[in-house]
């Protein structure tokens, strides 16, 4: 055969020792990071018409966002307390510990201070049906952290915390696992102002591809293990974070 003629090849040409695609995208989806499910309302992504305002959407990259539409089936598996202080994009400060001067000096700053880049509120690590995959949820502005109230009511009660809740409403609470719940869109007004927010509503439909019970197990204990970072480079459109 001369150089210039092509070779031809079929799926019986070559050694078939790849590891099965089931390994495959363990690998892919082994990441050491966590994405995060983002509600997008305004700004240079819907400008650019990268998403349709109102929809949900993941970050990948910075010209890459992988549309969910404008409604999402998810489980949330756990919570926490986060503050966020992107005024410096390249050393973005990050901090879990609702107690610690850090969170009160970024809350006193988000609920104060026109323009401020700081936020913080609720994070949730949640299980969403459509991708099959975990993410972080972040109710950060005043409008989610009212609705984020909902969504904590969707999540486990432990044996401990339904023994205090029954003592506190002087009702029986029983333990329970997380529910799934149905976040949609709602757009609301204030004077000449509008802006979409998430509304929480019981979801009727039983999720029935959430992963193995002791991965998720593990899942739960990383997000629990976060730590604060007094500075957190990350790119502008994604907030991804090291486990």
């Amino acid at each position: 055969m001369s150089s210039k003629e092509l070779v031809t090849l079929s799926a019986a040409s070559l050694p078939a020792l790849a590891p099965d695609m089931s390994v495959f995208k363990e690998i892919v989806q082994g990441s050491s990071f966590l994405n995060r499910i983002q509600l997008y309302s305004k700004g240079k992504y819907i400008d650019t018409q990268m998403i349709s305002p109102g929809h949900f959407g993941v970050p990948v990259s910075d010209d890459t966002i992988e549309d969910l539409g404008t409604e999402i089936d998810v489980i949330p598996l756990a919570w926490r307390a986060k503050a966020i202080d992107m005024s410096d994009r390249d050393a973005i400060i990050v901090n879990y510990d609702n107690n610690s001067e850090e969170y009160k000096r970024i809350k006193n700053a988000a609920d104060n201070t026109d323009n401020s880049h700081c936020m913080y509120g609720p994070t949730f690590l949640i299980f969403e049906r459509g991708t099959g995959r975990l993410y972080e949820f972040f109710f950060g502005n005043a409008s989610m952290r009212r609705e984020s109230g909902k969504l904590v009511g969707f999540c486990a009660i432990s044996p401990e915390a339904a023994k205090k809740l029954s003592e506190q409403t002087g009702k029986t609470v029983e333990p329970r696992g997380p529910l799934p719940c149905t976040i949609k869109v709602k757009y609301v007004t204030k004077g000449p102002y509008g802006w979409h927010v998430p509304v929480c509503h019981q979801c009727s439909t039983p999720v029935t591809n959430l992963p193995a019970i002791e991965s998720l197990v593990e899942e739960v204990k990383k997000f629990y293990d976060l730590k604060n970072s007094e500075i957190e480079k990350v790119e502008e459109t994604t907030s991804k974070r090291k486990r």
